[in-house]
């Protein structure tokens, strides 16, 4: 029977050692990181008991505050679409500038309704803000090429990138800027034992 060899973190210096910095690279690529991290989050997991019908009962939770936050952000769209920031970009303007304004408005909602996080506030509000804008800068392009690459009309446009974007603000938003293991319910519970 063959024996299986393994890379270490102790075996990759010798090769490097031996070899030159080429096996350090191979030992230490990217998809050992991600596995790595998939690999703690499912231990954070598992440690607050978060099961499928929790992430199910606070997504449902997340839409339903997302429903109005996105009134308001739609709002806040139609007040600069008609203002006209700018001729050239009207549309996606009017887009940026209610995410911005959205973002705090937002995360309130988020930390007290949805999550009912006990985190730090403003170390939740950076998280969230960072999530916002990358989630920003993505939905911008993508609003921009629905509107003026696929000819989609503006207000569909803006439905539809809501929709597109809208897990992936639930997952980013759940596990960094409102960790479960800060939430008032599980941080009671802790205390209580």
């Amino acid at each position: 029977m063959e024996k299986k060899r393994r890379i270490t973190r102790e075996s990759t210096k010798n090769l490097v050692v031996k070899t030159g910095s080429g096996a350090k690279r191979i030992a230490t690529a990217p998809g050992r990181n991600v596995k790595r991290r998939m690999d703690n989050l499912n231990r954070r997991m598992v440690a607050i008991e978060w099961t499928p019908k929790t992430m199910i009962d606070e997504y449902i939770r997340f839409n339903i505050t997302g429903t109005f936050n996105s009134i308001f952000a739609y709002l806040i769209y139609e007040l600069f679409y008609w203002i006209n920031l700018t001729d050239a970009y009207r549309s996606q303007a009017a887009w940026a500038a209610c995410i911005l304004i959205g973002q705090v408005e937002c995360h309130y909602a988020h930390y007290r309704f949805t999550f009912g996080s006990a985190a730090n506030y403003l170390t939740s509000l950076r998280w969230a803000v960072t999530i916002y804008t990358t989630i920003l800068v993505l939905s911008t392009i993508t609003f921009h090429l629905m509107v003026t690459e696929m000819e989609i009309y503006h207000r569909y446009a803006w439905v539809i990138n809501i929709v597109l974007f809208g897990f992936v603000n639930f997952a980013f938003l759940r596990w960094l800027a409102f960790p479960p293991e800060s939430d008032k319910s599980h941080v009671d519970g802790t205390e209580e034992e």
